[in-house]
């Protein structure tokens, strides 16, 4: 027993040292654990809310003039929803290791071949049109999907939505629009609204009625605001009308005062608050599709097909950027798609079809990375313009039927959620057996893609002005609103001596410009200077 006991004593003390020696030698760099290493400060004014892009809070650049840091809000519309507009996202960027990244995929929505992607309340939901126009949600918690509600106006159909507004909610499903639990314009009398769309304070759609002698397609801006008593009045809307019945938009736009829409025959419309004007006018039978626009610095990018590339508006005509992005080595140049856009980590990501393609734009190196394919499966090859085209024949599909999209791109705490699909969102048959079910799973999946320093979270609204705090501590990144905490994300910070002689630009940066008010800012930032 005292053999035994000595034992004990002499452990007991060795692993007291060690403890004293650990607290010793943690945190022996210039700033403990969690004090921060720079803080950022706003009282902000976002006047009320009618659908604009908020735009950038601030960057942060080093004195080679390289961004480190900055804060703002993505005004993107990916295909056929819209990201929510009140999530604000606060980056830094590591000294190290800054091009690294992982990916894992989450559980499979199980809707077949294809979804796409939008977030309410930083709830991710998935959509397909199989089974009838289903969305499921995804409780992070539990790493599971479960079928969402039913919106009072209706099914989510594409081109549908449900997004925060002001303190409220504002849905457009099924050929209504509600506000919190008010309709605010009921279905039509004949034909369907469809693909709405809410900024600059006006409700824009567009309306099809179908038929052989006097169908039309009307696009609608109509003034509405969330302290309007009574509902749409469509005899105040400006109207145009489309070249061709049945145009279709897969994404709308705002630059400036200036909405866009673009028609799936090409048509590129721009209503500038009075009228609408076209600046290229819808074509049949020439191949122009527009399927994301993004608010990106100074401009709105376009992601377009066929060329698999952006274009840019700054007012005035659209301007081809080509180049933007590459493609990656033995795939064909030709029927490429340019389809999903986002900000994250202060950088512009793209994704392309029909290689599922994932590319990064870092603008101060001006240089594209690419982060490889979100599929496995099958080998590239530019002998074939689309993945599995001799399987599509096989079943007596169109030659595209297997290429491979990335639908969604959406910004959630430290991650950036992306999502695949077929051409269309499909229904699996078991006799596509040339492919094994985890290759079919590949289709219709999300995929969370992860890079360090990264924070994205959803404000919450109040009608008047808000404090925000963006904290930088060697471990976390924090974002606070009138002092309460909103949300952090892990981060090894090893940038300190870079923030040594930085420059901090208020109301400016990747997301756009401030459209609002800076009451009052402030920096803590290691001789920081401000501009």
């Amino acid at each position: 027993m005292h053999r035994f006991g000595s034992l004990t004593s002499r452990i007991e003390a060795f692993l007291l040292a060690l403890a004293a020696f650990a607290a010793l030698t943690t945190g022996t760099s210039d700033c403990p654990a969690n004090e921060p290493v720079a803080t950022f400060s706003v009282e902000l004014d976002l006047g009320a809310d009618r659908g604009q892009n908020f735009g950038s809070l601030f960057e942060v650049r080093d004195a080679g003039d390289r961004v480190l840091a900055g804060a703002g809000f993505t005004e993107v519309y990916n295909t056929r929803f819209r990201s929510d507009r009140h999530t604000l996202q606060f980056f830094v960027r590591p000294n190290k290791e800054a091009d690294r990244f992982s990916t894992r995929r989450l559980p499979h929505p199980d809707l077949d071949c294809g979804i796409y992607l939008f977030d309410f309340d930083q709830e991710l939901r998935a959509w397909s049109s199989v089974r009838n126009n289903s969305v499921r949600r995804f409780d992070a918690a539990r790493s599971e999907w479960s079928d969402a509600p039913v919106p009072l106006t209706g099914r989510v159909r594409s081109g549908d939505g449900i997004m925060r507004l002001g303190t409220g909610t504002l849905t457009f499903t099924s050929n209504q629009v509600a506000y919190d639990d008010r309709i605010i314009l009921g279905a039509p009398k004949i034909g369907r609204y469809y693909n709405f769309y809410y900024a600059q304070g006006r409700l824009f759609f567009y309306h099809t009625h179908t038929a052989e002698t006097d169908g039309f397609t009307k696009i609608y801006a109509c003034p509405w605001t969330t302290d309007s008593p009574d509902p749409i009045d469509l005899t105040q809307a400006t109207v145009m009308r489309a070249k061709y019945v049945g145009a279709t938009p897969f994404a709308w736009g705002q630059f400036r005062e200036s909405v866009l829409t673009v028609s799936n025959y090409g048509g590129v419309y721009v209503f500038d608050g009075v009228a609408w004007t076209a600046l290229r006018e819808a074509q049949k039978g020439v191949s122009y599709q527009v399927y994301s626009m993004l608010n990106y610095h100074d401009r709105l990018l376009l992601a377009q097909y066929p060329s698999g590339e952006l274009f840019e508006y700054r007012g005035g005509d659209l301007k081809h950027l080509a180049g933007w992005p590459p493609r990656l080595p033995g795939v064909s140049a030709n029927a490429r798609e340019a389809q999903t856009m986002s900000i994250y980590r202060g950088d512009l990501f793209v994704g392309v079809w029909p290689w599922a393609e994932v590319w990064r734009y870092n603008r101060d190196e001006s240089r594209w990375h690419s982060l490889g394919r979100m599929f496995t499966h099958p080998q590239t090859t530019d002998k074939t313009t689309h993945p599995y085209e001799a399987q599509a024949k096989q079943h007596n599909l169109v030659a595209n039927h297997w290429g491979q999209r990335v639908t969604g791109m959406v910004s959630q705490g430290s991650t950036l959620m992306l999502s695949t699909s077929t051409k269309g969102t499909y229904p699996w048959l078991e006799k596509y057996d040339f492919l094994t079910d985890a290759q079919r799973r590949e289709y219709g999946a999300v995929i969370e893609l992860s890079m360090s320093g990264n924070l994205a979270t959803q404000i919450k609204w109040r009608d008047r002005p808000i404090t925000l705090d963006f904290v930088v501590e060697e471990s976390r990144l924090v974002i606070r609103q009138d002092g309460e905490e909103l949300a952090d994300s892990q981060l090894s910070f090893d940038g300190a001596r870079r923030l040594t002689g930085s420059t901090v630009r208020w109301g400016r940066g990747v997301f756009g410009a401030l459209n609002g008010k800076l009451l009052s800012k402030s920096q803590d930032v290691p001789r920081a200077s401000n501009k």
